[in-house]
């Protein structure tokens, strides 16, 4: 397909696909004068938590609340498409090409109208295709404040790192605007799985053009500002870029409620009206929504409450009705006394034992035989109990490394992966690989931080088992365990997480690819690197695309690449006499992501 063909073929979409959305009054669910009081752990610190600062459960939150777009997933992990907010199809397959078209009459809460300039900036922040090569967030941005650093030259920078690589990192050409600046057509770099959620979701945290633009040149024109972003981004041009790229940073970094009140515009259900650092903030009904995700709550006032004690206090007596606390088995007894719904469930992060493939300390993981052994004397069910049991007694094994229990495909992949035999140890069947491998008394030493108590745990469990099998078992624990994941030489295995926040083939490629880009351990097998590159494949219908991911992962077990160890647990306890339909989604935003649901 030649390029004029593409740039043919996307424009006449991109006009075909407009929706022209008919206005049928409706009576707005909202209830005058319900509240609600909602607990988190963390403070609120900023509205973009894909920038390095702003990274957090509660920012991220308060981001899918106050924010809109084209999808969302449901307590289910399936993925909901908002047409109330704009249409996308896919528009070609060779290249994959997607068209996304805002609808008529989505406004941000200031009243101006979404449209493809705002999608261009989204797809500007988090794909990185402008950013000066090489460029470093520390040089842009100041690590401790988020505040921006001074800078003569005009390197650019949209500091999106923890937005993680959805996949948008592969739409390096400028996206396509139709005229009418309603609809923009993505053409990726190559074929992605998950293109159906990669760009502009629900909890996207997408920052509006003209408030980007009024803050970034000092204007008082919305309209004119919202123009330069566009003139920056489609032309290149460095100076107005790089304050764009500043601008979106750490304009949006908050130590209390902002005398610009722009700052604080939303597309979403609900807007920010409040803020008391480290106390409180509150959302309201935004007015000017009017997609499929009206709240029934007029008003949801959120309390940072580092305290998991002081939750379930609040919440007995009725100072607030929804609760998200950190576990223990003090917060456990004291939920278990009082008449509230408490609900247990997991969230998208696993723990996971990884092996060195190469560059390890000691080498012995070089030898198939002896990675092998090693895993046979891990005692999972153990190390399960010894990290959440005693809080979650519930708690089982993880048995995938490429399905979260409750993914589509789980089961399948777990009676078809051989994980069965690793639930408990196997010292003499690893004892015997040891021997017939001809080594004797192989050094581990296993990474892990050194300032959690849970690790700590998991490890003497590990090291004991394994001592009894013949391994010399070592402590490489440490404070900057993260800088030191994939260092040549630090250690030899590792206890981590990962957090995969879309279902599917999500970061498989990057983890256990050969070239993956979070492949720490040098792991290398061509056959898995097909696997996950079949299952990559936008052509292929979601049961194909589990059957590659299940061999996939039989293989990375048939490796010895290391072991899933379990899906981290979480628990939320509400008033039921005071608000209804709650529940806990495995994916973030975990129990707010039906927030516009919840009832009186």
């Amino acid at each position: 397909m030649s390029a004029t063909r593409i740039t043919a073929t996307l424009a006449v979409a991109a006009t075909a696909i407009l929706v022209l959305a008919g206005c049928v009054p409706q009576q707005s669910p909202t209830i005058e004068g319900s509240a609600l009081t909602v607990a988190v752990t963390e403070p609120y610190t900023s509205g973009n938590p894909a920038t390095s600062f702003g990274t957090s459960d509660t920012n991220a939150t308060i981001a899918y609340a106050t924010g809109s777009g084209f999808t969302y997933f449901d307590d289910d992990s399936q993925l909901v498409r908002d047409e109330s907010f704009g249409h996308f199809e896919k528009v070609s397959d060779d290249p994959l090409a997607v068209t996304y078209t805002v609808a008529n009459g989505v406004r941000w809460s200031d009243g101006s109208a979404v449209d493809a300039v705002d999608l261009l900036l989204e797809w500007a922040a988090t794909s990185g295709a402008l950013n000066t090569p090489d460029a470093d967030a520390a040089e842009s941005v100041d690590p401790e404040t988020g505040a921006p650093v001074d800078r003569a030259d005009n390197r650019v920078l949209f500091d999106a790192s923890a937005a993680g690589d959805s996949g948008i990192s592969h739409v390096t050409e400028m996206p396509q605007m139709s005229e009418d600046r309603m609809s923009l057509t993505l053409v990726f770099d190559e074929p992605i799985a998950n293109w159906q959620s990669v760009f502009f979701g629900a909890e996207s945290s997408a920052k509006p053009a003209h408030v980007v633009g009024t803050m970034a040149f000092a204007s008082d024109d919305s309209i004119a500002a919202k123009e330069r972003v566009f003139s920056a981004i489609t032309e290149g041009s460095g100076k107005d870029l790089a304050a764009v790229a500043r601008t979106w940073n750490t304009v949006f970094n908050f130590d209390g409620m902002p005398v610009n009140e722009s700052l604080v515009v939303s597309s979403g259900p609900y807007v920010i009206t409040e803020f008391v650092a480290n106390q409180y903030l509150t959302l309201r009904a935004n007015e000017n929504y009017s997609g499929m995700r009206e709240p029934t709550f007029q008003e949801i006032r959120v309390r940072f409450m580092s305290d998991p004690l002081a939750q379930a206090q609040a919440l007995l007596v009725g100072a607030v009705q929804v609760a998200v606390p950190t576990m223990n088995q003090d917060v456990r007894n004291a939920l278990a006394t009082m008449n509230a719904t408490i609900v247990d469930g997991t969230t998208d992060s696993f723990e996971h034992l990884d092996l060195q493939f190469a560059e390890s300390k000691s080498g012995v993981f070089d030898d198939p035989l002896v990675r092998q052994a090693f895993v046979k004397t891990v005692p999972r069910t153990a190390v399960v109990q010894a990290a959440v049991g005693e809080v979650y007694p519930r708690a089982t094994p993880r048995d995938s490394f490429l399905f979260a229990p409750g993914d589509q495909g789980y089961r399948g992949a777990r009676a078809a992966n051989g994980s069965s035999e690793f639930t408990e140890p196997d010292i003499s069947g690893a004892k015997e690989l040891l021997a017939e491998a001809g080594v004797k008394k192989p050094e581990v030493c296993v990474l892990y931080d050194a300032d959690d108590d849970m690790r700590a745990a998991e490890y003497e469990v590990i090291a004991d088992s394994a001592g009894s099998a013949g391994f010399v078992m070592s402590d490489c624990s440490s404070e900057e365990w993260r800088e030191e994941l994939g260092t040549p030489g630090a250690y030899d295995a590792a206890l981590f997480s990962w957090q995969n926040p879309r279902p599917g083939v999500g970061l498989s490629a990057a983890i256990y690819g050969t070239d993956g880009y979070a492949n720490l351990n040098y792991f290398s097998d061509p056959g898995v690197d097909s696997l996950i590159g079949d299952a990559s494949n936008t052509v292929l219908d979601a049961e194909e695309r589990r059957d590659a991911l299940t061999e996939a992962d039989a293989a990375l077990w048939s490796a010895s690449y290391g072991l899933p160890l379990f899906q981290y647990p979480a628990t939320i306890a509400y008033d039921q006499d005071r608000v209804a339909n709650v529940s806990l989604s495995s994916l973030n935003p975990g129990v707010w992501w039906n927030v516009w649901e919840w009832k009186p």
